[in-house]
């Protein structure tokens, strides 16, 4: 990351410090320490609600001059008092504002944004009457109706809360239908043109992806027609890119004598002809040197990203 793309973390919050660690990417300055307000660009701000107009200067000043990515207020009052605290901080709460009671939703937020994946990776949502509301982290906020996606369609109505966020941000899980959705998924149900190229993309990395299968199952000497549970024809399908299910890739691992996460990691690393519109996760960490202190090994979140994409991306009679 160039200096001027380095991120400064502001901290008034010390409940805040000891989960946020400086690197080469990311400045980490308590409030009695700062004075750099006219020089940075990417800022975010942690403060508790108690503390809100010890920062109140700073975020007017850094959010007049676009500095400021997100603001972070920790309640540790209850909330019912929201606008009287920021009315005496003489603070407004802004797009870029959160409210939060736990250090997850800021480190998923900061550490998207030092992976440059704020446009892909969802802060926070929420399940209001029939509709879903999400917001990115890079603060973009999406209203989607539960009947516009096939797969919130197959989710009861008295299901719609009951869903749980990846810790990371890469997708929703409603745990009773199982499905998975990530923002890319969500999108498509609002942006006809997102959707288009998404279903370009995705065409891209599914015939990728068959490929792969298909050399793999190569490698091992088996024919199409030796994989138990499929017939030659759906083998020969998927190989071809028409995408597939989780079920299936667990009957492909079971015949080349692999687990599931063996066989989608040398599947993974088979996968050289890659969209030039998909950056892999590889490749986010060739440019972000900090990746694994954040994010953990990257051959495990690239099987991750792999499970959930063919788990639920597909629907109908694929195979």
């Amino acid at each position: 990351m160039s200096s001027t793309n380095v991120m400064t973390v502001l901290i008034q919050d010390r409940e805040e410090l000891k989960y946020f660690s400086p690197s080469k990417s990311m400045k980490v300055i308590e409030l009695d320490n700062f004075n750099e307000t006219k020089s940075t660009p990417n800022l975010f701000v942690l403060a508790s609600f108690s503390g809100l107009s010890k920062v109140a200067e700073i975020v007017r000043v850094a959010n007049n001059k676009h500095h400021l990515r997100a603001l972070f207020v920790r309640e540790d009052i209850d909330s019912k008092w929201l606008p009287q605290v920021f009315d005496q901080a003489n603070l407004r709460i802004m797009r870029n504002t959160f409210i939060h009671k736990n250090q997850e939703l800021p480190q998923r937020v900061i550490n998207a944004w030092l992976l440059q994946a704020q446009d892909v990776l969802i802060a926070e949502a929420i399940a209001l009457r029939d509709h879903l509301l999400v917001f990115s982290c890079a603060l973009e906020k999406l209203e989607i109706s539960f009947d516009s996606l096939p797969a919130l369609k197959r989710i009861e109505p008295e299901d719609w809360p009951n869903f749980e966020l990846d810790a990371d941000g890469s997708y929703l899980y409603w745990k009773k239908a199982d499905i998975h959705l990530d923002l890319d998924a969500l999108r498509c149900a609002v942006d006809p043109v997102w959707k288009q190229k998404a279903e370009a993309i995705k065409l891209s990395h599914d015939q990728a992806f068959g490929q792969a299968i298909a050399t793999l199952r190569k490698q091992h000497k088996l024919r199409q027609s030796d994989i138990v549970g499929l017939s030659a024809r759906q083998v020969s399908r998927i190989e071809n890119g028409e995408g597939t299910k989780l079920e299936t890739l667990e009957l492909l691992a079971k015949v080349h004598n692999l687990e599931i996460n063996d066989y989608l990691e040398a599947i993974a690393n088979l996968m050289t002809d890659v969209s030039s519109n998909y950056i892999t996760l590889e490749e986010k960490r060739e440019s972000f040197s900090d990746w694994e202190d954040l994010m953990g090994d990257p051959q495990e979140i690239e099987v991750k990203y792999h499970r959930f994409t063919h788990e639920n991306q597909n629907s109908g009679d694929h195979n």
